[in-house]
């Protein structure tokens, strides 16, 4: 009678909510194929994020998630779309993430992972 009436308060009591299989980033971008749904025994006091809305759109995580801890949608956001273009003459670059500086031999990028590259004018 015990295992009914907890199995019945689980299910009313439980959330279907998403979880990752592995350590989530700062600033990393949310992957399809890492989250996965699963049972939940206690109430969720957030609003869980959709795993179909990955699909549609890229997201990036607002914090550092932890492997198998609920996913909210405060957790993530849309990913900004960087993308610098550069006009070397005969060269046309074109590549995402943002304008770091720029000097007579070179362009500095930061990569949307957060590292950053130099792009020589010579086309380098």
């Amino acid at each position: 009678m015990k295992f009914i009436l907890l199995l019945f308060c689980v299910v009313l009591f439980g959330d279907n909510v998403l979880f990752s299989n592995k350590d989530i980033k700062f600033q990393e971008y949310l992957v399809y194929e890492n989250l996965q749904d699963a049972q939940l025994d206690k109430k969720l006091n957030c609003n869980k994020f959709d795993k179909s809305l990955l699909l549609s759109q890229k997201y990036v995580a607002t914090r550092y998630i932890i492997k198998n801890t609920p996913i909210c949608d405060k957790d993530v956001e849309i990913a900004k779309n960087h993308k610098v273009k550069f006009d070397f003459g005969n060269i046309i670059i074109e590549k995402d993430g943002e304008l770091l500086g720029e000097t007579d031999k070179y362009v500095k990028i930061k990569n949307p992972d957060g590292t950053t590259i130099k792009i020589d004018k010579n086309g380098q």
